[in-house]
């Protein structure tokens, strides 16, 4: 059995790793996702059709909102659609073919 004392620790901790795996998640989300899109850019040209992510900006405002969490992700911003646009956009600017 664990005190209440135990329980708040493991609790502190428990959101400390979740808010640091809800970052890594969006890091990688937008990564990901801007590669995509950048590949798929007419002006790059990827050898083969890329699979990607579900394009539906409402379902991933909703998967923002869902992993919001009231003390340790409490302010999640609706920003990864244009991160994952500027990200693009920058790697197709800097593109090089060959």
């Amino acid at each position: 059995m664990s005190t209440l004392s135990q329980l708040i620790t493991q609790r502190a901790a428990a959101g400390a790793a979740y808010a640091s795996a809800v970052d890594a998640l969006k890091t990688a989300y937008v990564n990901l996702a801007a590669l995509d899109r950048t590949i798929e850019n007419r002006n790059v040209g990827g050898p083969v059709p890329v699979l990607t992510f579900l394009r539906d900006k409402s379902a991933l405002d909703d998967l923002v909102r869902l992993l919001q969490h009231a003390e340790f992700a409490p302010s999640l911003k609706q920003d990864w659609p244009a991160q994952i646009i500027t990200a693009s956009n920058t790697q197709v600017a800097s593109f090089t073919p060959g």
